[in-house]
Formats: C-alpha cells, sequence, structure tokens
C-alpha cells in the first residue's frame, strides 16, 4: 500500500494555490495521508500535539472531514485519488484539490457557507463561484470551481472578494519552483514546503525548504532539501575517528566540518561562552590545526546552582565536545598555554586537553573519561557530513531534571516546560531517534530523520 502511494505520488500533478505563498501542505494523493495514521495515533497518546484530533480536520479552508480518512474525504465530493493543497500567505489559506462528486461538493460547500451569510452562486468564463455575503456585504469565503478542479479561500474573518481574482488565475496553473522540484526527488505521503520568497527582505528563510514526510508503521521518516538555511557547510561522508563512537548519554552529534569554516564557526561560539576570553584565542590558534571532524555528547542535565543564569545554564547540561588535530604537537602547546584557573566559575569548571590527536572540552571529569575511553584506536567511516542519535529514554530525563520553579523564574526556560509536557511521554514511548544531514553545495542541504517508537506491547491476557 505505501509503496503504491509513493509511486503515485511521483506521478502526481503539482499542486496549485497561491504563487507567493508562505507555506505549502500538499499530499499529492489525498488518501495517501491515511498511511500515516498509525504513526500519529500511537505517538498521538503521548503527545496530544501530534495527535491526529489536532490536525485531522484541518486541511481544508472551508470543509471539514478527517484527511486521514479516504471514505471522509470522499463524503464531501473531493477526489481522493488526487492532490490536495494548501497555500497560506499571512491570514489567507486557499486549498485546492480534484472535485469527484460535484453535487456533493457543493452541496457540502453551500452547508458550510452559509454560516458566513447568505449564500450565492455565479458562473462566469467557465468557472463557478460558490461564496456567501455577510450583513456588511463581506465575502469571507468562497470557492472557485472549474471542471474537475476547485480552490477554496478564506482569510480569517477578513473580505476574500478581492483575492477571488488572483486565485481563478491560479486554478488552472499548478504551481512551480525548486521546492516543487524537491518533492518530486522525495517521495512521500505528505509534504511541508517554504516557498523562495526573494523579494520580501523580512523572510526569515532567504532560500526554500521542502520536508517530505512517510511513514511505515511505528517509523516516521522525515526527508528534508533546502537552500539558504543558516548552517555550517559541512564536508561529505569519509573517515572519522567519531564513526564509532557509542556512549549513553541523552545525544552524540557527530559533524564533519568544512576546514575552511571552522575559524569563523569558533569565532562566533567560543566568545559568548564561560571562560571566552581565554578560549577564542586558544580557538583561533587550533583552527589550522583541526581536520573538521568533531563530535558533541550531551550526556545528562545535572542542576546544582539553579538556572537563573546564563553559567549555570551552561554548566547544567554536562557535555563533552571532541575535535581531530592534523598536528597533534602544535595543539598540544596550544592546549598546555591555557590557564585553568580561568576556566573555574563558582558554577562550575571546563576542561580541556588533548588525547592521542583528539583535543577535548568538558565541563564535567566524569562524562570526559567515560567518552574518552569509548573512542576508537582507527578511525571509521562516517556516511553523512552529520549524524544525530537521540536516547529518548535519557531525553525525557534531562528534561524532568528542570525543575518546575526555576522554569516559572527564568523566561528562557519557557520552552523547556512545553517540551517537557509534550515531548516527555512521546519519548517514553519512544524507541530510537536518528538523524544525518549533508552539504550539497555552499548553501543547500539534504537531511533525513526517523522517528521510531516502540512496538506495542499487547494487551495483557485475562485468563479464563
Amino acid at each position: 500500500m505505501i509503496s503504491t502511494v509513493l509511486l503515485t505520488a511521483l506521478l502526481a500533478a503539482p499542486p496549485k494555490g497561491l504563487a507567493d505563498a508562505e507555506l505549502i501542505t500538499w499530499a499529492p494523493v489525498a488518501s495517501g495521508v491515511s498511511t500515516l495514521l498509525p504513526f500519529f495515533a500511537r505517538a498521538g497518546q503521548g503527545s496530544v500535539m501530534v495527535a491526529p484530533s489536532s490536525w485531522r480536520e484541518d486541511a481544508h479552508p472551508l470543509l471539514e472531514f478527517d484527511v486521514t480518512r479516504p471514505e471522509s474525504i470522499s463524503a464531501a465530493g473531493i477526489a481522493a485519488n488526487e492532490g490536495l493543497s494548501l497555500s497560506v500567505r499571512g491570514p489567507v489559506s486557499v486549498g485546492c484539490h480534484g472535485v469527484a462528486d460535484a453535487a456533493l461538493f457543493e452541496a457540502a460547500c453551500q452547508k458550510r457557507l452559509a454560516r458566513y451569510g447568505t449564500f450565492f452562486k455565479t458562473q462566469a468564463g467557465g468557472v463557478t463561484t460558490l461564496g456567501a455575503r455577510d450583513a456588511l456585504n463581506r465575502v469571507q469565503a468562497a470557492v472557485l470551481v472549474r471542471g474537475k478542479e476547485a480552490c477554496a479561500v478564506s482569510a480569517s474573518g477578513q473580505t476574500v472578494e478581492k483575492l477571488l481574482p488572483e486565485v481563478q488565475k491560479q486554478l488552472g496553473k499548478p504551481l512551480s519552483g525548486p521546492h516543487l522540484k524537491a518533492a518530486s526527488e522525495l517521495p512521500a505521503a505528505q509534504y511541508f514546503m517554504v516557498p523562495e520568497r526573494p523579494g520580501n527582505t523580512a523572510a526569515r528563510l532567504k532560500g526554500w525548504a521542502t520536508l517530505a514526510l512517510s511513514a511505515k508503521g511505528d517509523t516516521l521518516t522525515v526527508d528534508a532539501k533546502a537552500k539558504g538555511v543558516p548552517m555550517a557547510t559541512l564536508q561529505a561522508g569519509g573517515a572519522s575517528p567519531f564513526a564509532a563512537l557509542q556512549v549513553p548519554g541523552v545525544a552524540t552529534l557527530k559533524l564533519r566540518l568544512a576546514k575552511e569554516q571552522l575559524p569563523g564557526l569558533l569565532a562566533q561560539v567560543f566568545p559568548s561562552l564561560p571562560g571566552g576570553r581565554t578560549l577564542t584565542p586558544a580557538a583561533a590558534a587550533l583552527a589550522p590545526h583541526l581536520t573538521g571532524n568533531v563530535a558533541v555528547v550531551f550526556s545528562r542535565v545535572k542542576v546544582t546552582s539553579g538556572l537563573r543564569s546564563a553559567p549555570a545554564r551552561f554548566f547544567a547540561a554536562r557535555f563533552v565536545v571532541l575535535a581531530e588535530a592534523d598536528d597533534a604537537r602544535a595543539a598540544q602547546a596550544i592546549v598546555e598555554a591555557i590557564d585553568p584557573k580561568a576556566l573555574a566559575f563558582k558554577e562550575g569548571a571546563l576542561q580541556v586537553g588533548l588525547s592521542g590527536s583528539t583535543v577535548w572540552l568538558a565541563n564535567e571529569g566524569d562524562v570526559k573519561e567515560t567518552v574518552l575511553a569509548a573512542l576508537s584506536k582507527a578511525p571509521g567511516t562516517q556516511r553523512h557530513g552529520a549524524e544525530l542519535e537521540v536516547d529518548p529514554k535519557a531525553l525525557a530525563r534531562a528534561l524532568a531534571a528542570v525543575p518546575l520553579f526555576e522554569i516559572v523564574q527564568s523566561p528562557e526556560l519557557s520552552g523547556v516546560l512545553v517540551a517537557a509536557t509534550e515531548l516527555g511521554p512521546l519519548l517514553q514511548l519512544t524507541d530510537r531517534v536518528r538523524g544525518w544531514a549533508d552539504s550539497t553545495s555552499a548553501a543547500s542541504q539534504r537531511a533525513q530523520l526517523t522517528w521510531t517508537l516502540e512496538p506495542e506491547r499487547a494487551a495483557p491476557d485475562a485468563g479464563p
């Protein structure tokens, strides 16, 4: 079933909608969204935010139907075996799709439009317009139908009458752009796309991004392609002394950074750290002697001196950073010149050293010893420029280790409460989370994240 849906997605017609949308969600085959249901139904047991009940009826600007049930889509007269898109620009939402049963679709639209005021139906130029006018003569929602295609538009209570010519123009014109090309290369059941908007200087993303969601049983896969994401350029996969590193902890991130970017990256990171005045010049001196192979191990959270200051929050997250040096003798001289007293603070102490050809920085000695003992004697092969592995149970414990009274008194930690509430129970249901990323060019990226839930336990036998 899933392979059939993905094959059909490859052959699907491009979506229609707003040409300058800020966000586009698209199911190449509307009924294909049902393949995501097993994963999200189970994940929803741990997080209301991802539960199907939170999003399955938000696929259309006007009609309410369950996008995870093909029969519900068909009951609204919508073609379940064709594409379904929703494009958004500010308060404006436009949903476009095929029409399988014109009479059923019109009846469903009329019933919903009646909530906005007096229903009307007009025809001109081969396009049927269904709408409603309120007491102020405003059209707050409308549907345009041409043949077997339709686009519905709403604008969060604002009038949409002036938008109708724009929507009508797009009705017969498929969207295009690099985000759509990326979608065609990543077969999936559901896409989320941020188009490039070069004319919008306020846009956070200066390029474009496409996320492709597919699921098989208890595993969700999110494939991504993007251009313009502000992240470091990565080397291709290759030899790394950290490739086989496996240690207990919350998360392990392995990187193969482009060597030429190291001076700039280190200059951005180290000034903000405790001991930055000491570490920044040392990092600048080390940069020419580093290969770009880096590993970051986030071991646990341990709160000892509160969390109200930046140094306290820094030392609460226990970690080790490893970097490979291509000149151990030069690296040793730089490390030995660092004054350890300048790295000691009331909240904790940083340690820096060299083990073989590995330069390390840690804020807890026990974690450092465990990580160094786990290093392989010979380099292995890292397949991607960046590889991430998360221990979901350890992450849940880390979130739970942050005291509630510290969150209440520190606005910077408000996101931790949301994460602990929404993610904590879901993480307890999760078996593993893994991801990777590669730089396909200086400004383009390819990435993948897989989220696998634990096998569902069979209900205990109650006996005779």
